[in-house]
């Protein structure tokens, strides 16, 4: 896919909206790539983000993320991928110990930076939790959360 069309909507040239035409054809695309591809990409994406974020909680966040995507997918993609994976995480996993001691001076300075989540599991100051829900007050293990239908959280053209 990374050598293939853009996403719809990734941007470019006026960020014009893409044409039916363009969106089944990435869509195509997309159907044809394997899941590994996919993967990589999706973790390409989260270990970036997690790289610009470190230090701060959700740049943990982001770190987590990835671990825990690439253990569910480990037996599933190739040596190769998860010895990749596994050798960036450990490497952001330094770098975040090193960061969280830096911002945590910051913090102690008074200076805190805007967007990052707040104390542990809480989203930033201000915001509502995702989906406009109110955090559940036990501890996640304690009530397992009920998974939504898939198919209710596809996006597809034209909505």
């Amino acid at each position: 896919m990374s050598q293939q069309t853009p996403p719809p909507g990734a941007g470019g040239a006026g960020d014009q909206q893409p044409s039916e035409e363009e969106v089944r054809q990435y869509l195509a695309q997309l159907r044809q790539a394997p899941a590994e591809q996919v993967l990589a990409e999706v973790l390409s994406g989260l270990l970036n983000a997690a790289q610009v974020k470190v230090g701060r909680r959700d740049g943990r966040l982001l770190i987590d993320l990835s671990a825990t995507l690439i253990d569910g997918a480990r037996e599933h993609v190739s040596d190769e991928l998860t010895g990749q994976v596994d050798e960036v995480l450990g490497q952001l996993r330094m770098a975040q110990v090193e960061g969280e001691q830096e911002v945590n001076a910051a913090r102690a300075q008074g200076q805190q930076e805007p967007n990052d989540l707040g104390a542990e599991g809480e989203p930033p100051a201000g915001e509502a939790p995702t989906g406009g829900q109110t955090p559940p007050q036990q501890a996640p293990s304690a009530q397992p959360q009920q998974e939504q239908d898939p198919a209710k959280r596809l996006w597809t053209p034209g909505t």
